[in-house]
């Protein structure tokens, strides 16, 4: 049976071991994982859990909310209250399984383990900043529909800025963190290899090559 390439055996344990993660967290990890996330996240923001699961959320903000044909009178607004579903909220709990399943398919267990540990709590805290900025982006789309208006080039900045957060960076992240803090982990993911190994020349190579040079000083 021919050796496999260490990349495809890397390919191998990561696969195997994201489906036992993702399947560990969804099953048993999930719900402990949004308990913390909503007690973090609580030191900065008003949350509340719904019996659906959803959250209502409540950002600070100081906005003067214009007159419109159904509000004739200006409004001075001081937060913006809004609901996450269940399901994006779950996005931003989802990376550190898949950061788990990339470090523990690198070889060498032990030479994982500080990566596993500090990329684990910068994960957590990487996830809790995106869905600070998520909030805050929510909340202005809020406050631009309530307004009744707002540039195109504005609404345009928020919705991809929701996107990147919530379908783009809980995914790709992962993969940097693990690219970042694991030494050598490049070399088996991209076949990158941190040192550069010089040529050797065989040893039947090299005493042609002498007895050749030992010949033309002869001559």
């Amino acid at each position: 049976m021919p050796k496999l390439k260490p990349q495809t055996r890397f390919l191998l344990r990561g696969s195997v071991l994201l489906v036992g993660l993702l399947s560990l967290w969804w099953f048993l990890l999930l719900s402990p994982m949004l308990y913390m996330l909503r007690g973090a996240a609580g030191a900065f923001l008003l949350i509340q859990e719904n019996p659906s699961g959803d959250w209502t959320l409540r950002v600070p903000m100081e906005k003067t909310l214009p007159a419109t044909p159904q509000q004739p009178v200006a409004q001075q607004v001081h937060s913006i209250d809004f609901d996450i579903p269940r399901s994006d909220v779950i996005a931003f709990t989802f990376s550190i399984p898949v950061y788990w399943a990339i470090i523990l398919a690198a070889p060498g267990l032990r030479r994982s383990l500080r990566a596993l540990l500090l990329g684990t709590a910068l994960m957590a805290a990487t996830e809790l900043a995106m869905l600070l900025v998520f909030a805050e982006i929510s909340a202005h789309n809020t406050a631009a529909q309530l307004a009744g208006g707002g540039d195109a080039l504005g609404q345009w900045a928020r919705r991809l800025g929701e996107y990147l957060l919530a379908s783009v960076l809980p995914y790709a992240t992962p993969f940097v963190m693990a690219l970042w803090l694991h030494h050598g982990l490049r070399g088996h993911i991209l076949a990158w290899s941190d040192t550069v190994a010089a040529p050797v020349t065989p040893p039947a190579a090299g005493r042609a090559e002498k007895r050749r040079a030992r010949n033309r000083r002869t001559l």
